[in-house]
């Protein structure tokens, strides 16, 4: 072997074996000396959109009829304009939190599923108030929502939480 390509050859497999390790880094992205934090940021999922969307339905007699639905928030409103509440309910205590959601034209995709439910004071003002409720979703539905807002919502999660809270 000859002794003068000796530090050549060190110096060539010094230099493969730095590049090789730095491969895997500059494959990703990533110089290596890049700051840690940095980098963890870049491994951190995103940020989750929230669960659904939710408002509280109270009795309102001179709610706006909504023509046409355009916002998401208008959503709310056509359902609170269609909900009846039984007549002799008020201040009973009752609630009940419905999740749903919405096809694009606007029908009730799947089952509504209940996850609250309090019965109140009332004893006999408990099935009226749970049938103005999915009476109030057989009206208004399917919503009349634009093409835009359609598929905005489609699949997407809402919550309604109906209270009686009208004066009696």
């Amino acid at each position: 072997m000859n002794v003068s390509l000796y530090p050549a050859r060190r110096a060539i497999a010094a230099l493969l074996l730095l590049l090789a390790g730095a491969s895997p880094l500059a494959a990703q992205g990533v110089a290596p000396f890049d700051d840690p934090d940095e980098r963890q940021e870049q491994l951190e999922p995103p940020l989750s959109l929230p669960e659904g969307l939710g408002a509280t339905i109270r009795p309102n007699p001179q709610a706006p009829s909504v023509p046409r639905v355009n916002r998401i928030a208008d959503v709310f409103v056509a359902i609170q304009s269609c909900w009846r509440p039984p007549s002799g309910s008020g201040y009973s205590g009752q609630e009940i939190t419905l999740r749903m959601s919405f096809k694009r034209n606007g029908e009730v995709l799947g089952q509504p599923k209940i996850t609250y439910y309090n019965p109140g004071t009332v004893q006999d003002q408990r099935e009226p108030f749970t049938r103005s409720v999915r009476e109030a979703f057989v009206r208004c539905t399917p919503l009349p929502v634009s093409e835009s807002l359609g598929r905005a919502i489609a699949g997407r999660i809402f919550t309604f939480r109906f209270i009686d809270a009208q004066p009696m």
